[in-house]
């Protein structure tokens, strides 16, 4: 009987590719990727697919970026997170 290991994914080609989808440093996306890793694997009892749900967590953060980065250039004020008030002081 042979134990058939788990393939772990291209985690290098996945991190090239969402850099190149948000336009951004292969560098910055992957230290992005290992924070969130990191921040993921401090509770988990099972780190299989931790991967996943990393990469999920920067593509959330990615787009959030970039919906910032169009807000601004169209003159308008960067989105603020749901569940803050807006108003100064409320």
């Amino acid at each position: 009987m042979s134990v058939h290991k788990l393939r772990q994914p291209d985690q290098k080609g996945l991190v090239a590719l969402l850099a190149a989808k948000a336009h951004m440093p292969v560098d910055d996306v992957e230290q992005l990727y290992e924070h969130e890793r990191a921040e993921l694997a401090v509770d988990a009892h099972i780190t299989s697919f931790l991967h996943i749900f990393a990469i999920r967590n920067v593509e959330k953060i990615l787009r959030r970026r970039a919906g910032e980065k169009t807000a601004l250039r169209e003159g308008g004020r960067a989105p603020q997170p749901a569940g803050r008030d807006r108003r100064a002081g409320a």
